[in-house]
């Protein structure tokens, strides 16, 4: 760690001219030309999250029963000045999704528990560079060294036009990850008008509308999920399941309105399709997918 603090120290002098929006990709903080490097830092992040997925069929060779899906999230963070525009982030993170019951041999319910910590260099309240570290357990139920996990993230916006065309490039890694233990991260950012832009940045596009100077209404996509370790289970077929690793993933579709409640906190509505949910046991070689089914899902974000 202290040899990734004197690198990020080392480099700041160099990348934070040329940093002009943030990593966070925050539909309102995307371009920083738009709002000046004099403003305060947010030091205190709160972000709360819940979604419902509609039944639908699980498949495997067939339909194993109709399933639905609950997601809940919370994270809070805080941020601890370093130097200049260096930041310690630090914080805590827990995610769960509930799974209605069929006779398929996947999870009722997973869930993680981590912790977050990372170096944030600042251009005034937007992000200009990140990398994070969130060490934790991602299960079901036994919080063991096996669902222990280190995923880590990294990332930095690039300006290609100022105020107009930016693009973002960065990695993600997970041991537990069973299809690919890192995935390169990319996307683009585009400011059509003062009314229109692109956030084409995943694990959450959206082509953006700005009715007011508090509501903002879109057309997004929006990937959730991740990787665990299932439980022990003397009675699961195939037994290659038993205490396996499964990636879960959720692909979304909808529309949406983010309306700005206070200065510092943004509600995020949202309705859509869940294209698919899928279980992936990649080590044991088994998918489990559902149909397609209807979602929403609600959002609240604040930063002090």
């Amino acid at each position: 760690m202290k040899f990734l603090l004197s690198v990020l120290a080392c480099c700041a002098g160099l990348i934070a001219p040329f940093l002009q929006a943030g990593t966070d990709v925050d539909e309102k903080t995307a371009v920083a030309s738009n709002q000046t490097a004099t403003e305060p830092v947010p030091l205190d992040l709160f972000e709360f999250q819940t979604a419902y997925v509609f039944e639908s069929d699980l498949n495997h060779g067939g339909s194993h029963g109709k399933q639905d899906e609950i997601q809940s999230e919370f994270e809070y963070g805080h941020r601890i000045q370093l130097h200049d525009k260096i930041y310690l982030h630090l914080g805590i993170s827990y995610e769960r999704y509930d799974f209605g019951s069929t006779h398929a041999p996947v999870p009722d319910h997973l869930q993680a528990f981590a912790g977050v910590v990372g170096i944030d260099i600042m251009h005034g309240k937007d992000v200009g560079a990140f990398i994070e570290f969130r060490p934790g357990f991602y299960t079901e139920d036994n919080f063991g060294i096996s669902s222990f996990d280190v995923p880590i993230a990294a990332g930095m916006i690039f300006v290609v036009k100022p105020d107009k065309l930016y693009l973002f490039g960065g990695a993600y890694a997970s041991f537990l990850q069973g299809g690919y233990p890192v995935v390169p991260l990319g996307g683009i950012i585009w400011i059509a008008s003062d009314k229109v832009r692109l956030m084409g940045v995943m694990p959450d596009p959206k082509l953006i509308y700005s009715a007011t100077d508090k509501l903002d209404l879109y057309l997004g996509g929006q990937l959730v999920g991740g990787a665990f370790r299932t439980d022990h289970n003397d009675s699961i077929q195939p037994r290659k399941l038993d205490g396996t690793q499964v990636d879960f993933s959720d692909y979304r579709t909808g529309l949406g309105l983010n309306y700005d409640l206070t200065k510092n906190c943004t509600l995020d509505f949202s309705a859509g399709y869940s294209i698919q949910r899928h279980f992936a046991f990649h080590r044991a070689g088994e998918n489990y997918r559902t149909d397609p089914s209807p979602y929403v899902s609600l959002q609240l974000k604040a930063s002090f």
